[in-house]
């Protein structure tokens, strides 16, 4: 008997393919958040985390020419929704002058009015991340209402529909100014599998107050006990809240932030130990963290200098092991003037160098101040790479920032010593440590 098929289509619908890309490397992160502790070049053989500036299909074209051909265990991606916004990350920052607010543009979800262009990427998206899938991975789409419907049929098409696993539906509350409709207020997270054994890893919920009170056994009988752990997770998720604080501590200011709560929950579902976790739409970098908290190794990726920004900075903050910047798109150019003073101290090993930030202007403000810096590194460059040892950072992003920092190290070795700051609107500048006074 032969099935029928069902499938989307669009205006130019075709097959998906794809080239190679070439990945230069931008820089190796160790972070060691404001640390005095001696300023150490460290080897970079033992790094495995990957943060990749480009978009989707070129960062997974280049890992599919670079072996990671089925290495993936679990793939999330958060892309955008068909829902025509202008997303903004809006930071205050502290100025000689009182808070600014900074209002940075993220990416534009350009709606329905490009839906054939849009049906097309996420095919193409979905093809390529399950080329990338282990034998028993997973991927993680996240959409809401305005295009999960489409997005469905075409990983029926991608995987087969036998290899749907969940719609996972996540609930959060907060404000809306809906008056012709009921608030909408959840996502939907489709997951397929790559193959019929796939990695689970069961979750559960605490039981409710009522069940905790009468148990099971006056309903099902002495044979049945409440299991330590919990009930069985279902698959509407309602108690991971968004992050709706402004003044929320873990709040990036990135206009599409998921809970880290999220991302761990889905990671410990689909992964063992030693899996790897991929994210190509990475915003403010949450998968890494969550990759982080919980020990797997992760390749994130987005298409703006912002989001590597976002991610970077959250990521020292978080104290993560070392990992690698990458870039297969047009490098970022300089954002401002930065000038810096540099003195060394002799010591009975080795020498005090101290580096104080003197003033950075941004190229499009006129008013120089070093309230524009998001936070700043100390470094080394090798092989045109810059290898960041040490990191500079606010208390709380959008604060008022360390402007010294002062190290041990051997003498003569700060001659090949870099600063780079970072914008705060997205975008790195780099001088040289170069004017010692002894």
């Amino acid at each position: 008997m032969q099935h029928d098929e069902v499938f989307l289509q669009w205006t130019n619908k075709k097959k998906p393919t794809w080239d190679t890309n070439h990945c230069q490397n931008l820089q190796t992160v160790f972070p060691n958040a404001n640390n005095t502790a001696p300023l150490i070049n460290e080897p970079t053989d033992d790094v495995k985390n990957q943060m990749l500036l480009g978009n989707d299909h070129q960062v997974m074209a280049w890992l599919l020419a670079n072996g990671f051909q089925q290495s993936f265990d679990c793939i999330y991606i958060d892309p955008p929704y068909l829902s025509d916004t202008q997303y903004y990350a809006q930071v205050k920052i502290e100025t000689e002058n009182g808070t600014q607010q900074v209002k940075q543009p993220v990416f534009h979800d350009s709606g329905y009015r490009h839906r054939s262009a849009y049906l097309q990427n996420l095919y193409q998206t979905i093809a390529m991340a399950k080329e990338l899938l282990s034998a028993q991975g997973s991927l993680f789409v996240h959409l809401d209402w305005h295009s999960s419907h489409y997005i469905k049929i075409i990983m029926d098409e991608v995987f087969g529909a036998r290899r749907f696993i969940n719609e996972i539906v996540w609930c959060y509350g907060g404000g809306s100014g809906a008056r012709r409709h009921f608030h909408r207020k959840h996502d939907v997270i489709l997951w397929y599998s790559r193959g019929e054994d796939y990695i689970f890893n069961p979750q559960h919920r605490p039981y409710s107050p009522g069940t905790l009170q009468r148990g099971l056994t006056k309903v099902k009988g002495d044979r049945y006990k409440l299991d330590s752990r919990g009930a069985l997770l279902q698959d509407w998720w309602v108690d991971i809240p968004k992050i709706l604080s402004p003044t929320a501590e873990n709040n990036w200011k990135f206009p599409t932030q998921k809970p880290v709560e999220l991302l761990e929950r889905i990671i410990k579902t689909s992964t063992l130990e030693n899996s790897l976790v991929g994210d190509f739409y990475a915003g403010s970098g949450t998968t890494a963290e969550a990759c982080e908290n919980l020990g797997r190794r992760w390749v994130i990726s987005d298409n703006q200098v912002y989001s590597i920004q976002t991610s970077l900075h959250r990521l020292v903050r978080n104290n993560s092991r070392p990992f690698i910047i990458g870039n297969l798109q047009s490098p970022p150019g300089a954002k401002g003037q930065l000038s810096v003073e540099t003195r060394i101290e002799p010591q009975l090993w080795g020498c005090d160098l101290t580096v104080v930030l003197q003033s950075y202007q941004p190229n499009d403000i006129r008013q120089s101040s070093l309230s524009w810096i998001d936070f700043w590194e100390l470094g080394w460059v090798k092989d045109g790479a810059f290898f960041s040892t040490v990191q500079v950072l606010p208390r709380k992003r959008g604060q008022s920032i360390p402007v010294s920092l002062t190290v041990r190290i051997d003498e003569g070795q700060w001659e090949d010593l870099m600063v780079q700051a970072w914008d705060i609107q997205g975008g790195p500048v780099m001088v040289p440590v170069k004017s010692v006074n002894t």
